[in-house]
């Protein structure tokens, strides 16, 4: 069955900027493009015609990139938004989430819609909900301006991705994705793990408020366990580099590595929310996703184990 990409649209120009990546992603991949708009009925405008012809426009214009492989769909949210209160959900991404479930979409690709006068300060509503709840990973774009700057990053491909690392299975649970993204265009891999000075030990005692600090891992020891996880990456024919770096700031270690060697893309598993419906991602991911100036390929561990259902 053909791989199927869902683009997720507002109707603005921004999100839009997500389509040279999802179009450069979809020629790669031979994968079927589907646009999907959520529109919310209202009563003074209740007519879906303009939304849909919007959905048609790009259809048609995209269409003669990708012949025969672009569909749109135009769904709706639930007609009480009092069942989604801020922040606890967020009715778009519910219903964005649970069509990539019903289509069997592999990616969902999102702008951030991170302007502003704060610095990327802040994800918009429904890509921030959409990390957390999708059941496929998510390729977070942030929009550089109306005039469409980034697509001349799409254009270039996905040459080098970097996925950093923390020594536990959940992060290494983005390699797959990681690879499956980056595979058809060639891409070198880099394995990236940053060694804090200091580290300390949870006690098991819920109510100890003091952490027992332990000495740091050697970086022969952190070295070791990258190339433990490479070298099967390696025999399968992928191009990985591995990488060990100090800091005591991991998010602030990632950023600048992905800035210094001209990075595409950056590959994360997350834990997603806990018990709270609306849990941080995890500090250095959330750091991580917040500050980067290029796309963030989102895997919620939790979320894609359970395969998007609630």
């Amino acid at each position: 069955m053909q791989t199927k990409l869902l683009v997720a649209l507002d109707g603005s120009r921004f999100a839009e900027q997500a389509l040279p990546f999802a179009i450069a992603v979809a020629r790669r991949q031979n994968a079927q493009l589907e646009l999907a708009l959520v529109w919310t009925p209202h009563p003074r405008d209740p007519d879906p015609g303009r939304p849909a012809d919007y959905l048609d426009g790009l259809v048609g214009q995209i269409g003669s990139q990708l012949p025969d492989a672009v569909t749109r769909e135009l769904l709706s949210t639930p007609a009480d938004p009092l069942e989604y209160p801020p922040p606890a959900s967020n009715a778009v991404a519910d219903v964005l989430a649970q069509h990539a479930v019903d289509v069997d979409a592999s990616l969902i690709i999102v702008t951030t819609h991170g302007h502003g006068g704060l610095r990327r300060a802040w994800l918009g509503s429904v890509a921030d909900s959409l990390i957390r709840m999708a059941g496929v990973p998510v390729l977070l774009i942030r929009p550089e301006d109306e005039e469409f700057g980034g697509a001349l990053r799409a254009d270039r491909g996905l040459g080098h991705v970097l996925i950093p690392l923390d020594g536990t299975a959940r992060a290494e649970e983005a390699i797959p994705h990681a690879l499956a993204l980056g595979s058809p265009f060639a891409a070198r891999y880099t394995l990236l793990r940053v060694v804090s000075p200091l580290s300390w030990d949870v006690s098991p005692h819920a109510y100890d408020p003091y952490p027992a600090f332990t000495s740091p891992l050697s970086r022969d020891a952190v070295e070791a366990e990258l190339e433990k996880v490479a070298e099967p990456l390696r025999e399968a024919g992928h191009t990985i580099l591995t990488h060990v770096t100090d800091d005591v700031s991991p998010a602030r270690a990632i950023l600048q590595y992905a800035e210094e060697h001209d990075i595409d893309v950056i590959a994360l598993g997350t834990g997603g929310a806990g018990a709270l419906r609306r849990m941080i991602l995890g500090s250095v991911s959330d750091k991580v996703i917040r500050g980067s100036e290029v796309p963030v390929l989102v895997c919620n561990v939790r979320r894609l184990q359970e395969g998007g259902q609630s």
